[in-house]
């Protein structure tokens, strides 16, 4: 018999934690593609960091504003996957893809990126702590 990843997580907490992500990363994608920065605002940790795939960065503040000011909107067909993850403690990383269209300064973006999301346990519970997207081309 294999022993489990001791990188992947294996003990009922770390399973716990990455099921509460997942459904958060559900909520984020709701709030996504309905430009909802209310919603995003309580999913996003105060330290939050953003970098685009074209090297912009982001922090909690600049995120919600860029999209509540509309310089940012995202298209409801913005998916985001699953392909890989790690859970350490109080901390999930997810690995996968982020795929679809947005418009960016009023010029249309299409999205076939790497996403990689950090997400850290708070006394208020997950909060999407990091994220970080590249371009697939």
């Amino acid at each position: 018999m294999n022993s489990p990843d001791p990188a992947r997580g294996s003990n009922v907490e770390d399973e716990s934690g990455l099921a509460a992500v997942r459904q958060l990363e559900g909520a984020r994608m709701a709030a996504i593609r309905a430009n909802d920065t209310e919603t995003m605002a309580s999913l996003l940790d105060d330290k939050f960091l953003y970098i685009n795939s074209s090297g912009t960065i982001y922090d909690k503040p600049t995120y919600l504003r860029a999209v509540s000011s509309h310089m940012l909107t995202y298209s409801p067909d913005v998916e985001l996957t699953e392909s890989d993850h790690r859970v350490d403690g109080d901390v999930i990383v997810v690995a996968g893809k982020m795929l679809g269209h947005a418009r960016l300064d009023g010029e249309p973006q299409v999205y076939h990126l790497r996403s990689m999301r950090v997400w850290r346990r708070r006394d208020t519970g997950w909060k999407l702590f990091a994220w970080q997207s590249s371009a697939l081309w």
